[in-house]
């Protein structure tokens, strides 16, 4: 991929991905000494990345981010738990449908009060996002976001997909705004204007990259700070 990218960590993180690092590392060692016979290195090692995204999804309460996880941790451990038979779409199809039944039937688990829910889905979909405070949840799937009107508040949340958010026709609350992503297996685009500043660098980043390059770098009235973590994925941040 072409582009400056950044990869940051704030102290919690370094923890988290230190013990990630070092387990991955165990793995390595007691896969070699033959302690997992008949499971590769890389099925561990994806295996572990799986179950961090799978940890942070319980903290974040996100139930596609659960349900995507241990779906894909059958899949690449199918052959050892003896599950070929529901591997892969049975597996994907069950936990899309999971995902939508959950939000459906504990939709407060996720969903926080102050943001305005667009759902999500498993194919493409284009619609308008109005309102101070926004928040939207992608899932295997690809999604497009137009966010028109004034805005002080954004949550982005994508699992296992793509998602393109457009800022072109937003203003910002007071010149200010911001903008927390949690993003895990997958993409997110963002489009901005070319008249704000935009500052990004609490994005942390694992297995992952953030995009910078193609943002405008000068002092302006209008500015808009961008958050959060991207794991196994890359966040891109475009002025346009």
């Amino acid at each position: 991929m072409q582009g400056n990218y950044s990869f940051t960590f704030n102290k919690g993180g370094k923890v988290f991905w230190g013990i990630l690092f070092l387990l991955g590392a165990a793995a390595f060692l007691v896969s070699r000494l033959g302690f997992f016979e008949g499971i590769s290195f890389w099925s561990i090692l994806f295996s572990i990345g799986l179950a961090a995204v799978l940890i942070n999804s319980l903290f974040k309460g996100s139930w596609g981010g659960i349900l995507f996880s241990l779906a894909f941790l059958v899949i690449v451990n199918d052959e050892f738990l003896g599950l070929e038979e529901i591997t892969p779409w049975p597996v994907l199809g069950a936990a899309a449908l999971g995902t939508i039944g959950l939000n459906l039937l504990f939709p407060k688990f996720r969903r926080q009060k102050s943001f305005k829910l667009i759902a999500g889905g498993e194919h493409r979909t284009e619609d308008t996002v109005s309102g101070d405070k926004v928040y939207y949840e992608n899932t295997f799937g690809s999604a497009v976001k137009y966010v028109v009107g004034e805005i002080s508040q954004v949550k982005l949340d994508n699992s296992f997909g793509s998602m393109e958010v457009y800022f072109s026709n937003a203003v910002l609350k007071e010149h200010t705004a911001s903008i927390k992503i949690d993003s895990a297996f997958g993409k997110v685009a963002l489009y901005v204007p070319g008249s704000w500043k935009v500052v990004s660098n609490n994005i942390e980043a694992a297995f992952g990259g953030v995009d910078t390059s193609h943002l405008n770098n000068f002092e302006a009235v209008d500015t808009l700070y961008i958050s959060g973590e991207v794991n196994f994925g890359v966040v891109e941040i475009r002025s346009v």
